[in-house]
């Protein structure tokens, strides 16, 4: 608690400062008091900050943004908890070791989880069960529908020739048959008659008997009664017997018909269950194999391993301070989705540095910048604008009013891997680069509101005048004078002594 105290009052600190440090630019172009700093020659500049005047000229500087921040590794991953429900931690890699891609960082307990694993086995092998039982039942049910199919098509077809024989064979034939019969007792009735006749001339010639006689009139009667039966035979097979037996084949063929689409049917119904009886296990199989699946994810999630190369951060250590009274540790309870550790990747350093709203226009992506780190006194690194921040932050409660955008700056990879998310630094955003612009020193410029200024020495050297001049590309002690200045001016770098402006 005492070294997160710590490094919050160095934050706030360092926010005061670099306050501090804008507020004195400003000053130094507003309507105060500015003592020249003694010292030797500046050579960014030409001039001696310890003379009162400075002669104007064309001079060549660079144009800078000043800004402070801190350090931040390009590549950040946040670990959540990727088990379902509530969790506890079993083992946590310590806070602040290096570890690289696939390093175990994490156990979560896995007792409950396995535990399921073990009984979703066991119901998915029964759906698997069930689903092969399903298949086997559609293939009986597709072979059984095949057979009552063939069968009720054989007999249709069966009906069908039998029809055909009757109406072509069978028919026709007993028409035949009675037509055969019916003539043939016509003749011999005919003959009957005959044979009767010739009979009782013989017998009143005496040559045959009575009984004789009666014999040819019993043949006469025999051969009538056998050519009515004949005759009624036809009309019994006309009106009766051949419609009937017409319909009764018509009818086998009919109700053979019917039986086969009862049989197309009824198989189509007891297909489809079947088919859909089999859907449905292979929907309890897939949704077991999927619960399954997903049970031994979470088993595999218990183990957290690092994504990336990078230093260990507890999630609880950074962000709102309610956290930190729950910090990562064996025996924690951890929820789904629950940040859990932060792995920066410090190979890769970026510096974010916070560049006032007022010189955020200049600053433009693939700058050059000169970063200062304070864990590195003395010793400037070189990098590049990559990213600018596109919301503002606020001072907070020590300054609402300032509005300040984050501008990230890549810095070379693997320069100095004992550098740390966090650290203080600085920078210098080279935006541009005046050159031989008639230029003067920032404490020269005086402001009363849009309006700047300088006093000028006048020609006895004596006293000065007041000069209002257009200034243009500030640099770190120069600014570029556009217009109301020439080269040769002197320009004083101290407020006017009473009595000193000439105001005629």
């Amino acid at each position: 608690m005492t070294k997160r105290r710590t490094i919050a009052v160095g934050v706030t600190l360092g926010a005061v400062a670099l306050m501090f440090a804008v507020a004195l630019g400003i000053g130094r172009l507003g309507d105060r008091d500015s003592s020249p700093d003694t010292g030797t020659t500046n050579p960014n500049t030409g001039f001696d900050p310890s003379s009162q005047y400075f002669e104007v000229q064309p001079r060549s500087f660079p144009v800078t943004v000043l800004a402070s921040g801190e350090l931040e590794a390009k590549r950040v991953v946040e670990i959540k908890c990727q088990v379902d429900g509530d969790t506890t931690i079993t083992e946590v890699i310590e806070e602040g070791t290096p570890v690289a891609e696939g390093d175990v960082l994490m156990r979560l307990a896995d007792d409950a989880i396995s535990e399921k694993i073990e009984q979703e086995e066991l119901q998915v092998e029964q759906a698997r069960a069930e689903h092969v039982a399903a298949e086997q039942q559609l293939a009986i049910q597709d072979s059984q529908s095949t057979s009552r199919r063939g069968a009720a098509e054989l007999a249709r077809d069966l009906a069908r020739l039998d029809l055909a024989r009757w109406e072509q064979g069978v028919d026709p034939q007993r028409v035949r048959e009675l037509r055969l019969l019916l003539e043939k007792a016509k003749r011999n009735v005919v003959r009957s008659e005959r044979d009767l006749e010739l009979s009782r001339q013989l017998y009143q010639e005496k040559f045959i008997s009575l009984g004789e006689l009666e014999d040819d009139e019993i043949a006469v009667i025999d051969a009538e009664n056998t050519l009515a039966t004949a005759e009624l035979d036809i009309q019994v097979y006309d009106d009766y017997t051949r419609p009937m037996e017409h319909r009764r084949v018509q009818s086998a063929l009919e109700q053979a018909q019917a039986e086969l689409d009862r049989t197309i049917q009824s198989n189509q119904s007891e297909v489809a269950q079947a088919r859909a009886q089999l859907q449905s296990k292979q929907r309890a199989l897939s949704i077991r194999q999927t619960k399954l699946e997903k049970l031994r994810e979470q088993l595999a999630n218990t183990v957290v391993r690092a994504p990336q190369a990078g230093i260990v951060v507890y999630a609880t250590s950074i962000g709102p301070h309610w956290r930190r009274d729950s910090p990562i540790t064996t025996g924690r309870q951890v929820k789904f989705n629950e940040t859990m550790l932060i792995l920066p990747d410090t190979r890769q350093m970026v510096a974010a540095l916070k560049v006032h709203e007022s010189m955020l226009p200049q600053v433009a992506a693939a700058q050059r910048v000169e970063v200062n780190i304070d864990a590195r006194p003395g010793t400037a690194v070189q990098g590049v604008v990559s990213q600018i921040g596109v919301m503002a932050e606020d001072g907070g409660w020590l300054n609402p009013e300032l509005r300040e955008y984050v501008v990230r700056v890549d810095l070379p990879p693997d320069f100095d891997p004992s550098l740390k998310p966090a650290m203080r630094c600085s920078g210098r955003i080279m935006v541009d680069h005046a050159r031989d612009v008639l230029a003067v020193p920032i404490q020269a410029v005086r402001s009363k509101g849009v309006e700047r200024y300088c006093y000028v020495a006048s020609s006895n050297g004596r006293r000065v005048r007041k000069q209002i001049i257009r200034i243009g590309r500030t640099g770190e002690s120069l600014v570029e004078v556009i217009d109301g200045l020439s080269s040769g001016a002197r320009v004083l770098l101290r407020e006017p002594k009473p009595g000193e402006v000439d105001r005629s």
